[in-house]
């Protein structure tokens, strides 16, 4: 039996050191392997659909796709009957493919009509898994486009049933989560450096050299490798959050390739951590002000009824910091630390529909019960009620961002400069968002990419989305994105939250269907609200 369940969130942060992921809250499922059993449904793919691949390559490129059932042990989403999933190999190094491979999982979706082709979706992270977003379809895409594509969605390399690794167990990453934040005496930059060593080193103890090998490049080329095997002569794709990241990668490499391509969310890749986290603590400063003032207008029992804003975000800060003075202890005997709460306040800020959800827990917190916030915090990272860990969100996050960006050579002044900036740009939330560069310096494998722009220069229009006032991709990253790529549009979403095409509103909705369906876009400067 399959249960609707509420949509997800997505999400995008850089992996700091104090909140190492902020991930996609989908369904836990079991990792099938190749996740499917049954009879193939589909050849190699041959002519147009491998022309231009390297000879090295063929034999990725040209191998069966074995469509099946999905195995999945918990009842979660709003997931259709027909859903089905299959495994491809793909190159393990892609400088070396005869050197191993891996295996990357699909979920299909079957058009309900006459298909045009696929349509690859990625639901944000990174970490996050796009075989657990086929569960909520109904909340990712449309009636009009689950009619048209093949809609499949994948778990990119070292992700969930992609062999997902695993560092820890649930035991060692409550402990490691409940770790303090940016504390100069208690958790200094090299203690930091230290833990991400250590932490890095179980990883490569888990899963060996894919830790090295999960970067959005070679994830990006996984992505054609399933173009292929699907069948299509190019790419059509929808991506949120991180998924703009990996579609503008993709672009960048594969311009000749490129079908249609939504990207909701952008993510500029020329920004570094320390500049990506002060635009994301000020898009997070921003969402709570406004939710202070929709609680007040809104919420018959808001709990900072009578505050001016300022009084009201004081009174939080005051919350946090109490406990960051003196730990508090959950219901199941967990220590709940600042750590928790600032999660457990971010995460209902990705989305205006999940504001009463924010009110309601910090009236219990300023009660003296911690409880909602935490488990605010806990589905952040996947844990479900009994204390297991149902996804590798959190490690997964941080292994792709600390390949992604360039060694860092960022000094212990420099941190501090940043730190002030945090706390000038957010107050409540600043105080605890900085040293990423301190974390991935501890890293154990090396950086793969850089932060340049990238261009796709010749491939078809792309569309971008951007959200006026969306916290954790503010809406400049998409408004450069829009300025870096060689034909690309935007759309604006005048309004709160993160992200767009999911958010209800039909504007949205037509303009990206319009592209998907007809490949019209919107008029320059098209603003929905």
């Amino acid at each position: 039996m399959i249960r609707r369940a509420d949509p997800p969130r997505r999400a995008f942060l850089p992996a700091t050191a104090a909140l190492t992921a902020a991930g996609l809250l989908l369904g836990g499922c079991s990792a099938p392997g190749a996740g499917a059993t049954g009879e193939p449904t589909s050849g190699g793919a041959s002519g147009a659909v491998v022309a231009g691949s390297p000879e090295e390559l063929q034999r990725f490129y040209t191998q069966t796709v074995t469509w099946g059932d999905c195995e999945f042990e918990v009842e979660t989403g709003g997931a259709e009957d027909d859903l089905q999933c299959a495994g491809v190999e793909v190159p393990l190094d892609y400088d070396d493919p005869a050197g191993g491979s891996t295996t990357v999982v699909m979920s299909r979706l079957p058009a309900r009509g006459d298909a045009r082709g696929s349509l690859l979706l990625n639901p944000g992270g990174p970490g996050a898994s796009g075989v657990d977003a086929m569960l909520y379809a109904p909340y990712t895409v449309t009636r009009d486009v689950r009619e048209a594509y093949d809609v499949v969605g994948f778990d990119p390399r070292g992700v969930s049933r992609s062999a997902g690794i695993e560092c820890l167990d649930d035991a060692e990453l409550d402990a490691w989560r409940a770790e303090p934040m940016v504390d100069p005496q208690e958790r200094p930059a090299e203690r930091i450096r230290e833990e991400y060593a250590r932490l890095g080193a179980a990883c490569v103890e888990d899963a060996g050299e894919l830790v090295a090998e999960m970067d959005t490049a070679s994830a990006a080329r996984d992505m054609d490798v399933l173009r292929a095997v699907l069948g299509d002569e190019r790419t059509t794709y929808l991506g949120f959050s991180y998924g703009t990241h990996l579609g503008a990668v993709y672009a960048d490499l594969f311009p000749g390739r490129v079908g249609r391509f939504v990207l909701d969310g952008g993510v500029d890749p020329t920004l570094s951590d320390m500049e990506a986290t002060a635009d994301q603590a000020e898009g997070f400063e921003d969402n709570l002000r406004h939710w202070v003032r929709q609680c007040q207008s809104e919420f018959r029992d808001c709990v900072v009824a009578g505050l001016s804003v300022d009084e009201a975000t004081a009174r939080i800060q005051e919350l946090i910091a109490s406990v960051e003075e003196e730990p508090v202890t959950a219901a199941d005997g967990r220590r709940v630390t600042a750590t928790n709460v600032v999660e457990g306040i971010l995460g209902p800020l990705y989305a205006t529909t999940t504001y009463e959800t924010l009110n309601e827990a910090l009236g219990e917190a300023f009660d003296g019960d911690f409880s909602r916030l935490l488990a605010q915090s806990d589905a952040t990272h996947g844990r479900d009620a009994e204390g297991r860990y149902t996804n590798n969100t959190t490690m997964a996050f941080t292994a792709v961002n600390c390949l992604d960006r360039p060694d860092g050579t960022v000094t212990a002044e420099q941190m501090a400069q940043h730190q002030e900036r945090l706390e000038q740009v957010s107050p409540t939330f600043g105080p605890y968002l900085g040293y990423g560069d301190a974390a991935c310096q501890g890293w154990p494998a090396a950086p793969a990419g850089d932060l340049a722009p990238l261009d796709a220069a010749g491939a078809d229009p792309v569309l971008v989305v951007g959200t006026t006032h969306d916290p954790a991709t503010p809406y400049r990253w998409s408004e450069a994105l829009v300025a870096q790529l060689d034909d690309a549009r935007l759309l604006t979403y005048d309004s709160y939250g993160h992200t767009a095409y999911t958010a209800g509103n039909s504007c949205v909705q037509d303009a990206v269907d319009a592209y998907l369906l007809e490949g019209e876009l919107p008029a320059e400067g098209t603003t929905c609200s």
